[in-house]
């Protein structure tokens, strides 16, 4: 086996390949040739068998008709016939010496059919009236037919003994149709005579005759077959038969070996030829293929000692002055130029391991896009911020994967900038899995390869989501600056107008003859002015950012003093106000009582008006133990809030309201309140589904009266 591996095996294996196809195609081609040369010359023999053979039925038919009717119109045959008076003395002894050519039998008929006299070979028979053919040889017409014996089959042939035009017997001649095989029975033919499918000589099986009904026996048309290892020929037989009315035809039979033995014997010389030829072929090949390889051996040598020691400086030292030659000085170019690449190489893989590192340690996402869209490498960062793992994210398409359908426009202009050269930076959003769409700084540079064709895009983009956090919260901290700055100024300019009107108020009450209705007037501007006083020092502590002192309070108390509060607003706008029942161990806040009240009640204040007449506002408290917070919350069935106006919800001066009817502080006052306790705010809301907005306190500490109790 390890011969046909080698080169020289291989070239062996193809001569010898192409020495037996040739061989094969030799002896099919001859073969083939042969045989139907063999079988044209045998069907040419067999028909001219076949021709020779009709024409000898023919003639011998021809001459026993003849012999027949010279015999039934000789006039001793007539007298005979007609003369009843002592012709036994001389028709008996003349009829025992009648014979016709080959076997036959004779009857002498008179005018009803009944025998007169017989030659000695025929067997006595009484009359033939009742014969199907005597009727037309009593009118005058000779018979030829076929009648099928115990011996087989026979030809009849009856003439009418005419004597005066007028018919007064008949003569009856049979023969036997041994003459129908003739010569071709000498030369070991079978040669059979077929009446229709009937066989009247010789003998053919029920299968034989089936398959040669396909067969044709009209001139020009297909007459030969190959049944069962014989090889048959049917022709017509013409001439007398034809005449008369006999369908018959000639079955000439040979076995075939007759014709493929000659064949097959020249295919086996013809191997064996072959094999003589493909043997001192291989030798021929062996020896010259040794020769051819010796060089190649060396050469195969010197290369293995160059890749088991690792040395590119080594030659080859091969001198043939052939093509040899030649491919031992290309393989020590080769190894000159690869040790210069592997050189290159080597500092080209330093590089790109430098620029690796440099990739995944990068805290932005790297995404490389090919020209089709499709994500061909992306780093560590690039899983975390996008969310997907990295097998699940290289092959997917950009656009389709992470970019929002209404900003797809803006990539593929963006895309197609940075393909012209330009570096392209802009700040979008993009989809994640986890977060959804989030902002993103993204920066776009092309790829080039050695041709300088666009490969793809390396897209950076790093998340904006803290930027824009801290952005708002600077803006806040700027708006509630200015606020704070403005409230200051206003409130220590209102606490002047505000004391003396407080004053003057006071100073009016304490007179002794002021009268009632005065009396009642005064004592509303003096409950009115503290009331702004007290808005006034809010105010300053919203500025200030100084929490007053706190308290202990009952949240369910809390609850009910803002539903007593609000409760004619509700009334006025067909609200129900109600309170969600907290459960009965609730905890109490520490919290700044009236900063408290003021907070739920901005926030009850802003559902009612939200809410359309046959509504429902609802407030209530419960505990979250996982956070070791309280929770509250005012939820109506009102309109909902559109998204711009959620998002600028707690600015400073921003509201809904018409003109006259809100200053936009109560919400941001709001906040300020519960952030300057310690909690924090959320909203729920939908345009329609109405809102919810939800309080988180910090629970205060436990008593050690109620440890106690």
């Amino acid at each position: 086996m390890n011969l046909f591996r080698s080169f020289q095996g291989k070239l062996l294996l193809f001569f010898l390949l192409v020495d037996m196809v040739m061989v094969g195609a030799l002896v099919a081609t001859v073969s083939r040739g042969a045989h139907w040369a063999l079988e044209t010359a045998s069907r040419e023999h067999l028909l001219e068998l076949a021709h020779f053979a009709s024409g000898g039925i023919d003639e011998q038919l021809r001459l026993r008709w003849t012999a027949a009717q010279s015999l039934a119109s000789n006039p001793f045959m007539t007298n005979s016939v007609i003369d009843t008076l002592g012709r036994s003395d001389y028709l008996e002894p003349l009829m025992q010496r009648l014979s016709l050519p080959g076997e036959s039998d004779l009857w002498l008929l008179d005018f009803k059919g009944r025998v007169i006299a017989r030659n000695g070979q025929s067997e006595s028979v009484g009359s033939f009236a009742q014969a199907p053919w005597w009727s037309k040889v009593a009118s005058g017409e000779p018979q030829a037919l076929v009648v099928s014996e115990g011996r087989g089959a026979r030809v009849l042939f009856a003439f009418p003994v005419v004597y005066q035009k007028h018919t007064e017997g008949a003569l009856v001649a049979r023969f036997d149709l041994s003459f129908v095989r003739g010569g071709a029975a000498r030369q070991g033919i079978e040669v059979v005579l077929l009446d229709g499918e009937v066989p009247l000589t010789g003998h053919l099986s029920e299968q034989v005759i089936g398959e040669l009904r396909s067969l044709s026996s009209a001139p020009g048309r297909r007459n030969t077959a190959l049944i069962d290892g014989m090889y048959y020929l049917v022709v017509p037989v013409e001439g007398f038969a034809q005449e008369h009315g006999f369908g018959w035809s000639l079955v000439l039979s040979v076995p075939a070996e007759h014709i493929s033995g000659p064949v097959e014997v020249l295919r086996q010389r013809m191997i064996q030829g072959g094999v003589g030829m493909a043997v001192v072929l291989i030798l021929l090949i062996f020896w010259r293929t040794r020769l051819l390889m010796r060089p190649l051996q060396q050469l195969q040598v010197s290369m293995r000692r160059i890749i088991d020691g690792g040395d590119l400086n080594e030659r080859i030292q091969v001198r043939t002055g052939d093509e040899l030659d030649a491919i031992a000085d290309t393989f020590n170019l080769m190894l000159e130029r690869l040790a210069h690449r592997g050189a290159e190489l080597e500092r080209s893989r330093e590089h790109l391991s430098l620029l690796a590192q440099i990739t995944s340690s990068s805290p932005n996402a790297i995404l490389m896009v090919g020209v089709e869209g499709w994500v061909l490498v992306c780093n560590e960062a690039a899983e975390k911020l996008f969310g997907w793992p990295r097998l699940e994210l290289l092959g997917t398409s950009f656009q389709e994967r992470m970019v929002p359908e209404a900003s797809r426009e803006l990539i593929t202009g963006l895309l197609a900038r940075a393909g012209s050269g330009e570096t392209v930076e802009a700040e979008l959003s993009l989809v994640t899995q986890q977060a959804g769409v989030i902002p993103v700084h993204l920066a776009l540079s092309r790829i080039l390869d050695a041709a300088g064709q666009v490969q793809g895009h390396v897209c950076i983009a790093r998340d904006l989501r803290e930027v824009q956090r801290l952005r708002e919260s600077l803006v806040q901290s700027e708006k509630m600056a200015a606020v704070g700055t403005l409230v200051a100024g206003l409130s220590h300019e209102l606490n002047n107008p505000l004391g003396v009107i407080l004053g003057f108020a006071q100073a009016q009450l304490m007179r002794p003859t002021l009268d009632n209705a005065s009396r009642t007037a005064f004592t509303l501007i003096e409950t009115h002015t503290q009331r702004c006083a007290r808005l006034v020092r809010t105010l300053l502590d919203f500025s200030r950012r100084s929490g007053p002192a706190r308290e202990r309070i009952e949240v369910g108390r809390m609850l009910e003093r803002v539903q007593e509060l609000a409760i004619g607003q509700a009334q006025r706008g067909e609200v129900q106000l109600k309170i969600i029942e907290p459960p009965a161990d609730l905890p109490g806040l520490e919290a700044n009582v009236p900063e408290m009240e003021s907070a739920l009640l901005n926030l009850v204040g802003n559902a009612l008006d939200a809410t359309p007449p046959g509504g429902t506002v609802s407030m209530g408290a419960h505990v979250i133990p996982a956070g070791n917070e309280m929770e509250l919350f005012v939820t109506d069935t009102g309109s909902g809030m559109a998204p711009d106006v959620r998002q600028r919800m707690f600015d400073p001066f921003f509201t809904t309201k018409p003109v006259g009817q809100g200053t936009g502080l109560g919400l941001s006052i709001t906040r300020s309140i519960v952030e300057s306790h310690g909690g924090r705010i959320d909203v729920e809301t939908a345009l329609g589904a109405g809102t919810t907005v939800r309080l988180w306190f910090p629970l205060a500490p436990v008593q050690p009266t109620e440890v106690s109790a």
